[in-house]
């Protein structure tokens, strides 16, 4: 399988971990979230709310986003905060990179994205190392030796290339069709801009300080604003029909 770039030395195991700096920033704004939530919502929302976000932020402090490439144990690792995941070479069907975001396409049909950590110009700033490339790489060079193994030496079954790119490849029986992983995906973001808004109503804005007031109203309008947003693309999602333009691999 050709690609654009070198690529990198190839290790049975390969395995990249957050650096410290992104993981600083993560633990400082889910902290600063966990805050607000306690502060602003109601105590039977913020204290439960709160508690879940700043446990995320520990988690995140402590794990942050890892990824390992096993090839001879035919493996894909991710781990993200608490939530880890295994996931069998073989059923990868392509591999897209789009700056720092990396995509993994499954027979399944279910997709599994992730950034690489570096998502914003203060990364950039703080000089924050881009790997997705090298992540993406690695899977696409692991994917084709796995399924170069299972051809065994007759060669029989798809080309390498084409079934590492997911090009001709489709989902199996029990795979998921594009409209139901699209009409999914539009439910939750109508769902995700109801309970924002909700959110919204929630938020304390009366207090006796001025400053607290304030900003008890930024969050609400805020709050407000983005799930407004949300329920608008979803509605234009649902009546035009249309999902976002998938770039293919070349």
């Amino acid at each position: 399988m050709r690609h654009n770039r070198p690529m990198p030395k190839q290790t049975p195991g390969q395995r990249w971990s957050m650096p410290a700096v992104p993981r600083v920033k993560f633990l400082l704004q889910y902290l600063v979230c966990a805050l607000v939530a306690a502060v602003f919502f109601p105590r039977w929302l913020g204290l439960p709310l709160g508690a879940l976000l700043a446990a995320w932020a520990v988690s995140m402090a402590a794990f942050g986003v890892s990824v390992r490439v096993d090839a001879d144990a035919g493996r894909l690792t991710l781990r993200v905060g608490w939530i880890f995941r295994r996931i069998s070479l073989a059923q990868v069907t392509g591999v897209l990179v789009d700056t720092t975001k990396v995509t993994i396409k499954r027979s399944t049909g279910w997709e599994i994205s992730f950034y690489a950590w570096r998502k914003g110009p203060l990364d950039a700033l703080l000089r924050v190392p881009v790997v997705a490339g090298d992540i993406g790489h690695a899977i696409s060079r692991a994917v084709a030796l796995t399924q170069a193994y299972a051809e065994g030496p007759d060669g029989s079954g798809p080309g390498r290339a084409d079934r590492a790119t997911g090009r001709g490849s489709t989902a199996g029986s029990g795979g998921t069709p594009a409209v139901t992983r699209s009409r999914l995906a539009t439910a939750l973001l109508a769902v995700a801009g109801a309970v924002s808004i909700a959110g919204a109503l929630l938020v304390r804005v009366h207090w006796g300080s001025p400053v607290l007031t304030v900003l008890g109203v930024i969050i609400a309008l805020a709050l407000g604003l983005v799930g407004l947003l949300q329920l608008m693309i979803a509605l234009w999602l649902l009546l035009t029909g249309r999902t976002p333009r998938i770039i293919a691999s070349s």
